[in-house]
């Protein structure tokens, strides 16, 4: 099977699972009483939440930057932004299994950078992301675990949370690390030589940027509220005072999160959604607002994230037209 076959299935396989959780969740819920939420929305709040998804989204380039440039790789902030922000586009966009993280490290490549160096900066940032968000997640846990209402959905995220920071923990201290490593050696669970394992090696050598590292980790935490906040004023534009309060949204998105890492469905549509029911469920919202409040937020960073998509196709025209090539 040639590797074009494989994407072409994989990306099949995707549609079809997105076909069948979007069929299951109109199933659940009444389309009409969706659109009615839809269509009332508040126009000040949805600005707001763009606002501050295109802060978030900058921010982000910013920390991703830190871990390029502690790897060697310093690029201007225009440049920075540029690639984030076509990455960003890839991400929501593109059906394949070439996701926008794949696309920063080629562009890269392109520059002349160093494609390990690359890798390992940007899977640094998405595990300082995840970490950031469990942190969160386990704070809203803890808070709000004693509410006999929250107190169904607060403990899974609180114990789920805290499993995935104790790893972190055990990542970052070296006789815990290196007995991990002799294990998976041992197994083989571990690529031995090639690209992966100049990977897995590089990333051993930044955890030794401890201070960075914490200091990325706190920067972090700002990040991921952010993003966490944008889903809270889509709630005030669709809910009004009806829209549970911004603490009880750290213990609904964080999961969300973690689930939409795994490239099963198409820009995670239906899977999304789909978790949103249970999920929001514990706060008192509907399942109609759930699956809106989820639909419009990602609809909002769709929109952010089309700047991206200009900003490649531009680049790609002006290096069609510098090769002599039709755009």
């Amino acid at each position: 099977m040639t590797g074009r076959t494989r994407r072409g299935l994989l990306t099949l396989g995707k549609g079809l699972l997105t076909a069948l959780l979007v069929l299951f969740l109109l199933s659940r819920i009444s389309v009409t009483e969706a659109a009615s939420l839809l269509g009332a929305a508040s126009w000040p709040y949805l600005f707001a939440a763009l606002l501050v998804f295109t802060l978030s989204m900058m921010a982000g380039a910013w920390q991703w930057g830190r871990f390029l440039a502690a790897l060697g790789i310093d690029l201007s902030p225009p440049k920075l932004l540029e690639l984030y922000w076509v990455g960003l586009f890839f991400n929501n966009f593109m059906p394949g299994n070439v996701g926008g993280d794949v696309v920063k490290v080629l562009d890269l490549r392109r520059g002349q950078r160093d494609p390990v160096a690359s890798a390992t900066a940007t899977l640094a940032d998405r595990l300082t992301g995840l970490s950031a968000l469990a942190m969160l997640a386990f704070l809203a846990g803890w808070r709000l675990s004693g509410d006999a209402g929250l107190r169904p959905l607060a403990r899974p995220v609180l114990w789920g949370s805290a499993i995935f920071l104790l790893l972190g923990i055990f990542f970052l201290l070296d006789p815990v690390a290196r007995t991990l490593r002799r294990l998976a050696s041992r197994f083989k669970l571990l690529p031995e030589e090639g690209f992966r394992a100049r990977v897995l090696e590089q990333l051993r050598q930044l955890r030794r940027h401890r201070v960075l590292l914490l200091r990325l980790f706190v920067f972090s935490l700002l990040v991921q509220s952010l993003r966490v906040a944008v889903h809270f004023l889509v709630g005030r534009a669709l809910l009004g005072e009806a829209c549970p309060l911004l603490f009880d949204f750290f213990l609904v998105i964080p999961p969300l999160a973690f689930a939409l890492t795994l490239p099963i469905t198409i820009g995670g549509l239906g899977l999304r959604e789909g978790l949103a029911l249970p999920l929001f469920a514990p706060t008192g919202v509907s399942g109609e607002a759930a699956v809106a409040i989820e639909l419009l937020a990602y609809l909002c960073m769709l929109l952010v994230s089309l700047q991206g998509g200009f900003l490649f196709f531009l680049r790609r025209g002006e290096r069609d037209a510098e090769e002599g090539r039709p755009a």
